[in-house]
């Protein structure tokens, strides 16, 4: 028994260590950089360059995150409150879902090969629809990358409703409009609050659609990498612009803690018979068509401009592109780096939140050290991923890890740890408590049962992790950006280095072999889920059947 504990602590301790190595002390060193200097000379910073930044970043955030939250509160209503065919409202949620598979820096390359002067809308309609540059690219890039995971969050919460309160409040004399606040808007107020600051804060901390499509506007994202990366680096300038990012995390923080207290529970949620109206479900197949179409229409040049011999000026089809990307060995090399990264990621980021989460949801006498564990995946999900790659620049540079993969690795496990652990938390909760006592009993050591107890009965919730760290890892920019060597090189930073050179045939396809790899593991993942089900669903049916026999032959008896 004493064993057993002393193994619980030093795996507590080990991930504790790994986080205050790899998460407190990078942070703590921006914190000595932007203060090395003395004479307040740092606080030059406030001009106007910082503050143009910051303005258009908070605005321009704001208003997509709106629009977002909006569109994903329809979307989700259509598709809990109508009568639409559920196939059809199937294919529209993969096609709104598709974005997510693609950096953000690849938006605005598509936003401007589909909308710009030489685009394909353009050469269709015979004239530039509006200019993709600034305002509108900004705002339409930011609207792609931030609907996917909003309607998610706000269709997850609405499937558990009590829908019955809503006819309930009709026939009470309600109007539409109270009855639709009272017992849809008012249950979900935690959901869409979460899910605007989501989206919110996705806009605020991405660097890849502004350096796209951003042209002259400046951005925070943008100050920060010319702050390190320009042609005359100012670390202190740039570690100053990287604390100014943390502001709206620590406000989103507070904000979710307070909205905590409004979380609706039902005891036992039930649906009705959704009312046919013509009208309203053709309303809303027609929200879901123009949104499915305008996604569709955007993406589109990803696989045409490939296809062609020289957009816009050779428009004959031909495979030489594909040729010439397969023959060009830095390439080839970035596509690996890549894809290695995201397996080192995703299978050491699944380790790792797995047995955080197996702690804190199954061992109660560290109880401490499980809260502080908790805190820091709260932390980590409010850490913008350019302040990480900053911190880990400040703290690593001329050590072993600088200008190595595993670097890259460690800063994606800590960008994206907050939701793989809380993943893993909430499938470890829901299991029998009294599992490893019995176990005990038995004669088994923790390491047993969980080997084999706990990971098999986790196990669509151990791909599903390993799924999230490996699609991220593939698409990541952000953290990525400033830790990236010429060995080193990962898509989304070759992505930007092309974009310099104009090279947007590579461009695209780095991008259409990236959407290639995390299709195919989307494909995995969705057959080794449905594998696991059968399973488990032929294991049910024989313990029913064996059920069955026992009490015929009880009554026999």
């Amino acid at each position: 028994m004493s064993i057993t504990f002393s193994l619980k602590k030093i795996i507590s301790w080990a991930v504790l260590a790994f986080f205050f190595l790899f998460l407190a002390y990078p942070i703590i060193q921006i914190v000595i950089t932007v203060f090395s200097q003395t004479g307040g000379d740092s606080l030059h910073i406030f001009n106007q360059s910082w503050r143009s930044s910051f303005t258009n970043s908070l605005n321009y955030s704001l208003a997509a995150t709106s629009c977002s939250t909006v569109l994903g509160f329809f979307l989700a209503y259509g598709n809990n409150f109508t009568r639409i065919n559920r196939r059809f409202l199937k294919i529209n949620e993969s096609i709104l879902q598709f974005p997510m598979l693609l950096p953000t820096i690849t938006y605005g390359f598509v936003l401007i090969y589909a909308f710009g002067k030489q685009g394909l809308w353009s050469k269709i309609f015979q004239q530039e629809l509006f200019h993709i540059y600034g305002s509108i690219g900004i705002l339409l890039g930011f609207i792609i990358y931030t609907l996917p995971p909003i309607y998610i969050l706000i269709n997850n919460s609405m499937k558990y409703l009590d829908t019955q309160l809503f006819i309930v409040s009709r026939l009470m004399g309600d109007s539409w409009y109270r009855s639709l606040y009272k017992t849809i808007l008012n249950p979900l107020t935690r959901v869409l609050a979460v899910a605007f600051l989501q989206g919110f804060f996705m806009s605020f901390t991405d660097f890849g659609i502004p350096s796209a499509v951003g042209g002259q506007t400046p951005f925070i994202t943008t100050l920060l990498y010319e702050g390190f990366m320009g042609t005359i680096p100012n670390f202190q300038f740039g570690s100053l612009v990287a604390l100014t990012m943390l502001l709206p995390s620590i406000i989103s923080i507070l904000i979710l803690n307070h909205l905590q207290k409004k979380v609706v529970r039902y005891e036992r949620p039930r649906q009705v018979v959704i009312k046919k109206n013509t009208v309203r479900d053709w309303c809303f197949k027609l929200l879901f068509v123009s949104l499915s179409l305008f996604i569709l229409g955007v993406f589109a040049v990803l696989i045409i401009i490939p296809m062609v011999t020289n957009w816009p000026y050779e428009l004959s089809p031909t495979l030489n592109n594909f040729a010439r990307f397969i023959q060009d060995d830095s390439l080839v090399s970035t596509l690996k780096n890549s894809l290695m990264m995201a397996l080192l990621t995703a299978g050491l980021g699944t380790i790792i939140a797995y047995s955080a989460a197996i702690l804190t949801s199954r061992e109660h006498k560290i109880y401490k050290i499980n809260q502080i564990i908790d805190s820091i995946a709260t932390i980590t999900n409010s850490i913008p991923g350019m302040v990480l790659g900053v911190a880990y620049l400040l703290l690593f540079s001329g050590s072993q890890l600088h200008n190595t993969l595993m670097i890259l690795v460690i800063v994606t496990i800590i960008h994206y740890f907050s939701t793989p652990y809380q993943m893993a938390k909430e499938a470890l909760q829901k299991m029998n408590l009294n599992w490893e006592s019995t176990a005990k009993l038995m004669g088994d050591s923790w390491l047993k049962t969980v080997w084999r107890i706990l990971i098999p009965n986790s196990k669509v919730t151990i791909v599903d992790i390993f799924a999230y760290y490996f699609f991220n890892s593939m698409v990541t920019i952000s953290a990525v950006i400033f830790l990236t060597s010429a060995n080193t090189m990962v898509i989304t930073a070759r992505l930007k280095e092309l974009q310099h050179f104009g090279r947007f045939n590579d461009i695209f396809m780095l991008s259409l072999f990236l959407l290639l790899i995390n299709l195919i593991m989307q494909g995995l993942t969705q057959l080794i889920k449905k594998m696991s089900f059968s399973r488990f669903s032929t294991r049910q049916a024989k313990k029913g059947l064996n059920a069955k026999v026992t009490t015929i032959h009880r009554k026999k008896a």
